[in-house]
């Protein structure tokens, strides 16, 4: 019998390409109109923006029309509200709409750690830019602000004081917050000494499989260009720590299937949680986890929302540590790269659809040698430690 499968997607082609692997399947899509080219041989709605729940309902309601649905799948972060209520709408089954929203909406997920005991900066909605002061008093100064939707760090600032706050909102830097519209998440600075992430399979609402990363640099710090990061020593004391601490939000979020990668800070007191989002990390996460443990992240995904078991990896993890990173796609380096020992693969712009960009990955013998590596990365891309 042949599934359907509603796809709520933008420009991501690695669950788009898992989905075709799948016999039996057919898929159906929300997009925005922009992405129409990716779907000229599937049956399609369009939406202005997955935030516009009154758009998406039409639209579902659309797709509806030309028979039932029997798994809704949202491959993007701004679309898992969205999904939720398609499934509400339609009776499919998996995350409803406040499931949904647990897992996007930035103040309403950290209401519900916080309530369960795990660790999160203090926090505070404002529903504007203009309120952010007087939120920020509640939380305590310096801040970071944010969307309370948003994916990576779009729109993101750190502020110190109000008198900075008023310069820079007079000279118009925060017109990309203001112009998403959106209330504003205010966060009280996290003083952290490094910056993790912890990526999961999660199958009958228990996590079947994670592991603990860390950023060579925190992504706020660094270019786009030079995000890179390695799989942390996973029996070290503190990724211990961070993994039982992604198994508690899992289930405090009540999480029944899904890929999650989770952010959290090392402080002098232990882990704090950043966000947590319920689908594959971007930036070649994925596809380091793939050179690491022959599991291929958007494959999961695609199976444990379709409801299938999650698969058995492709072969036995690798000895030592696997890291990635991304380098600016200069004359000859990819070739400089690839004679590196150690060094993996290099994919070029067009094969990690990242124009401008070239992915890296490596091999190395512990966390030390990865930090090394990435550092030596960087200096052949132009960039100092």
């Amino acid at each position: 019998m042949t599934r359907q499968v509603l796809l709520l997607n933008s420009d991501k082609p690695e669950v788009l390409h898992a989905l075709a692997r799948r016999p039996g399947v057919t898929v159906r899509v929300i997009t925005r109109p922009v992405y129409a080219g990716l779907y000229e041989n599937h049956e399609t709605a369009y939406v202005d923006s997955f935030a516009d729940l009154t758009q998406v309902e039409r639209a579902a309601y659309e797709i509806a029309a030309h028979g039932p649905v029997d798994h809704v799948i949202a491959a993007t972060e701004k679309s898992v509200v969205a999904a939720g209520l398609v499934r509400a709408l339609l009776g499919v089954p998996g995350p409803g709409f406040d499931q949904s929203l647990r897992g996007a909406h930035k103040r309403a997920m950290k209401d519900r750690l916080r309530a369960a005991g795990i660790p999160v900066t203090d926090y505070a909605q404002a529903p504007t830019l203009d309120a952010v002061p007087a939120a920020a008093e509640r939380t305590g100064w310096p801040v970071m602000i944010k969307p309370v939707f948003g994916a990576a760090s779009k729109c993101t600032h750190r502020v110190d004081s109000p008198g900075e706050f008023a310069r820079r909102h007079r000279a118009g830097d925060f017109a990309d917050l203001a112009d998403t519209r959106l209330p504003v998440q205010v966060e009280r600075l996290v003083r952290f000494t490094h910056e993790y992430h912890c990526d999961g399979v999660v199958h009958g609402g228990e996590v079947a499989r994670a592991a603990v990363s860390r950023y060579f640099l925190p992504p706020l710090h660094t270019s786009p260009d030079l995000n890179s990061g390695y799989l942390a020593d996973q029996s070290d004391p503190f990724s211990r720590e961070v993994l039982d601490l992604h198994r508690r939000v899992v289930a405090t979020l009540g999480l029944p299937a899904g890929v999650t990668h989770l952010e959290v800070f090392r402080t002098e007191d232990g882990p704090v949680v950043g966000e947590v989002a319920v689908r594959p990390g971007g930036m070649g996460i994925s596809r380091m986890w793939w050179h690491a443990f022959g599991v291929d992240l958007w494959e999961e995904f695609v199976r444990v929302s379709a409801g299938e078991r999650p698969g058995r990896p492709a072969r036995e993890p690798r000895a030592g540590t696997v890291g990635r990173s991304r380098l600016p796609a200069l004359p000859g380096l990819r070739a400089r790269v690839l004679a590196l020992p150690g060094v993996l693969e290099v994919l070029t712009p067009e094969e990690c659809a990242s124009p401008g960009r070239l992915e890296a990955y490596f091999a190395a013998e512990d966390e030390p040698a990865a930090e090394r590596f990435i550092a030596r990365l960087h200096a052949m891309a132009g960039h100092g430690a």
